[in-house]
């Protein structure tokens, strides 16, 4: 079988080269075994100064808005995945969207075990890799080929692409789908640094648990009171 269409002819060079180069990764997740799937496109956007990574219905939205040049299309995130971080870095800011927009700081290097298995995909050749990361023990299958340490959502540091990857009780399952360049680097200021003109508030980890728990404990008095209020305690 020939490689995947959309990969064929790249090399380390011309991914540098270009503006954006668009991963385009289909997620499939759920709460545990007794649920359904969900689905979600999702956008690994490598820029020359940046990583992002968030649902791909974003975009969509965001080619809309320019051609009508207002907003006139809005989406919140299915995914909780919103991220971005500097190349070659594991810290990385992910952006919580959750009545008020958040900004969470986190270093999140992993680290991983390589493993001889080898398995072919699309006509790529790929590498198992595994890792514990957040609580949860991961499979990850990415290619020597593709010569850079970049993947879905936080994992990252391994010696190629991440093609694959999925927690052993397949909850959370990223497969690459289709990979696009962008000619100039793709702006995502007005849907991710900022939710259509909502500034992100900077907040610990322990802090933005406490707001959801707050809110799922008291949602009416949190509805009547208001987000301000909350952030004059907690900030």
């Amino acid at each position: 079988m020939r490689k995947i269409i959309f990969l064929l002819g790249l090399c380390t060079g011309l991914f540098y080269q270009s503006q954006t180069n668009r991963f385009i990764y289909e997620l499939q997740y759920r709460k545990d075994s007794t649920e359904d799937y969900k689905k979600s496109l999702m956008n690994l956007d490598i820029n020359p100064e940046s990583v992002k990574f968030y649902d791909k219905k974003f975009a969509d939205n965001d080619s809309i808005n320019k051609s009508h040049q207002a907003i006139v299309s809005k989406h919140s995130t299915r995914t909780d995945q919103l991220i971005t971080r500097k190349p070659n870095s594991s810290k990385n800011i992910q952006y919580r969207d959750f009545f008020e927009y958040f900004i969470v700081k986190s270093d999140d290097e992993i680290e991983w075990n390589l493993s001889s298995d080898i398995q072919n995909y699309n006509g790529y050749k790929l590498q198992k890799a595994t890792a514990v990361f957040g609580g949860r023990s991961w499979i990850a299958w990415f290619s020597n080929d593709i010569n850079i340490k970049e993947g879905p959502y936080k994992f990252r540091g391994l010696p190629g692409l991440i093609f694959i990857i999925e927690d052993v009780d397949k909850n959370f399952i990223y497969k690459l789908v289709k990979n696009i360049k962008l000619a100039e680097t793709y702006d995502t200021k007005s849907f991710l640094e900022t939710h259509y003109g909502k500034q992100a508030l900077i907040i610990t980890n322990e802090k933005f648990n406490a707001y959801i728990e707050d809110i799922y404990k008291n949602p009416t008095r949190m509805l009547a009171e208001g987000i301000k209020k909350w952030e004059q305690t907690f900030f």
